[in-house]
């Protein structure tokens, strides 16, 4: 699975696109909502699932389209960065994504090269499986909580908004 710094630096960059960075990490939060299944000690359960985040989200979105659409732009960009913690999970392992109408989903790409004295070659390959969810309770969950991705995923999110923090900065002179 992604691990939750992963999660967390690619949603802060997804809310910086609607929002100010500091907003953007506050916002960016929303990211790891998913994963609070792991302390029922129940792994990518229904939170992981879009249907039912559609069903339960639909009339919040409809509420504040009604009341005023000054924070329209901002809900769905929480409903996108929670939307991208589930897509990320499927390529890691099986995940409810359409669950209740499908079973758990697991996308495998991969694409290997070679290079000989004769030419290069290159293998793409996709799979994708479907396993039937298992909503048990365990005895324990466990999961990265930073790994390599996340860090550099971390970094570039720090040098991204420094970057354009500097460069207002400079344009405000």
């Amino acid at each position: 699975m992604p691990d939750l710094l992963a999660h967390y630096a690619s949603s802060v960059l997804v809310a910086r696109v609607r929002v100010d960075t500091r907003v953007a990490l506050l916002v960016g939060l929303v990211g790891l909502i998913p994963d609070v299944d792991a302390l029922l000690r129940i792994h990518r359960w229904i939170t992981h699932s879009l249907v039912l985040v559609a069903l339960f989200t639909t009339p919040l979105v409809i509420l504040v389209y009604w009341r005023g659409r000054r924070y329209l732009g901002l809900t769905l960009a929480t409903l996108l960065i929670y939307t991208l913690h589930l897509l990320l999970d499927v390529f890691t392992g099986p995940t409810p994504i359409l669950y209740p109408l499908v079973d758990s989903i697991w996308v495998k790409i991969q694409v290997n090269g070679a290079s000989t004295a004769t030419g290069i070659t290159v293998n793409p390959s996709i799979t994708v499986e479907t396993v039937k969810p298992d909503f048990t309770q365990m005895e324990i969950v466990e999961g990265p909580l930073v790994t390599e991705t996340g860090a550099v995923l971390a970094v570039v999110t720090v040098v991204i908004l420094l970057l354009e923090y500097f460069i207002k900065a400079r344009n405000h002179h």
